[in-house]
């Protein structure tokens, strides 16, 4: 069955073509049950090019024997796209084009060439860039997830300077706040791990088949440690795995941030290895943890 998106696209111009048809036929029609026409045709009426007076489609479907479109705001014919309204589209697909573990990218391609072509320029009006994966790194860890074996990695964490070497069971690739993730199982810490792509320097498929541990059992995992931290306004872009709640900005180059993260180890790990770039404020079992474990480092 196609998807809502499709759906809603089909409907209306069938619906005008078929006006007055009951809410039986329009299901049958797409193959869905009723339930889920109603529900289509409730969004269909909160479309249009306008949220303003008028600017919606009207469908009067009181009556589930006969329903009428009385006005689809020319949404039942091909919609033509002002320059600013491709501009922005494309630049939508250029966005998505660099997470292939979102959308096919022989798709992708395919419409942006396609609006491209209709444009007054050939060339690209706008180029947006995510951050870097290598296409190699990407298609040797979607390879090894598919063949189930282990891959080894090396991976520069929070500094690219700081590269280790992890041989890693790979289980998915997923896209979470504009970076795409490796979600694992790391031989070397013995836990679950997420890596970002475009921290992965290097990535070879080894013949070693997955080995996670049977009675460890992967959990959703939800950012529930509330902590205050102060960092450097140029070292704030290293926050991609936290919820940030509220943040200070001081005039001497620092924020002062109230977060949430999934783990205080995870939490401590980082001010440490951020090299006196952050430093921790509250609550007071993190301040202590810290000292802890900088003593440990002495």
């Amino acid at each position: 069955m196609a998807n809502d998106l499709e759906l809603l696209i089909e409907m209306l111009p069938w619906m005008v073509a078929n006006n007055g048809a009951s809410l039986s036929e329009v299901a049958a029609q797409f193959e869905i049950t009723n339930k889920d026409a109603l529900e289509l045709i409730s969004q269909l009426v909160v479309t249009g090019p306008s949220q303003d007076g008028g600017g919606l489609v009207d469908i009067d479907f009181e009556d589930a024997e006969s329903i009428y479109v009385s006005d689809a705001k020319s949404l039942d014919r091909p919609i033509k796209f002002t320059s600013l309204e491709a501009t922005t589209l494309l630049g939508g697909l250029h966005y998505l084009e660099q997470f292939p573990s979102l959308a096919s990218s022989e798709i992708v391609a395919g419409l942006i060439t396609k609006i491209q072509s209709l444009l007054p320029s050939l060339e690209s009006p706008i180029s947006v860039i995510a951050a870097p994966i290598h296409s190699a790194v990407y298609e040797v860890l979607a390879s090894s997830i598919e063949s189930k074996r282990a891959v080894q990695i090396s991976y520069g964490a929070v500094s690219k300077e700081d590269v280790s070497d992890r041989l890693v069971d790979p289980v998915q690739l997923y896209v979470r706040d504009d970076f795409t993730y490796l979600q694992a199982w790391c031989r070397r810490s013995q836990a679950w791990r997420n890596f970002r792509l475009d921290r992965i320097m290097a990535a070879v498929q080894s013949e070693q088949p997955l080995e996670v541990p049977v009675d460890i059992v992967e959990t959703q995992e939800s950012r529930e440690y509330l902590a205050v931290i102060e960092l450097d306004k140029a070292y704030y872009g290293q926050l991609d795995q936290v919820d940030i709640i509220t943040f200070k900005e001081y005039m001497w180059h620092a924020v002062e941030v109230q977060l949430k993260v999934y783990s205080r180890d995870w939490l401590i790990s980082m001010i440490l290895a951020s090299g006196g770039r952050m430093r921790a404020i509250g609550p007071p079992d993190l301040i202590q943890a810290l000292v802890e474990r900088a003593k440990g480092w002495e």
